[in-house]
């Protein structure tokens, strides 16, 4: 994980939003109620998880614990 971009991330209301909204696993349905718009959410979402921030498995995404200690 590349904490300098993930810090970048992280000023942004959304991607500390779904960071906070994942820190139990959610399903993308369950992420969509965290109120930010589909396109941004799939912006959002795919940022975390290249940076690995966001991890998936099971069908489930969450928040990995070193991102969850920056925010």
């Amino acid at each position: 994980m590349d904490i300098e971009i993930l810090r970048k991330h992280l000023e942004d209301e959304d991607f500390v939003k779904i960071l906070n909204h994942c820190r139990e696993p959610k399903t993308y349905k369950e992420m969509k109620t965290a109120k930010i718009k589909e396109g941004k959410l799939f912006q959002v979402l795919k940022a975390l998880k290249i940076n690995e921030a966001l991890l998936f498995a099971d069908g489930k995404y969450y928040s990995s614990p070193a991102a969850l200690k920056l925010i």
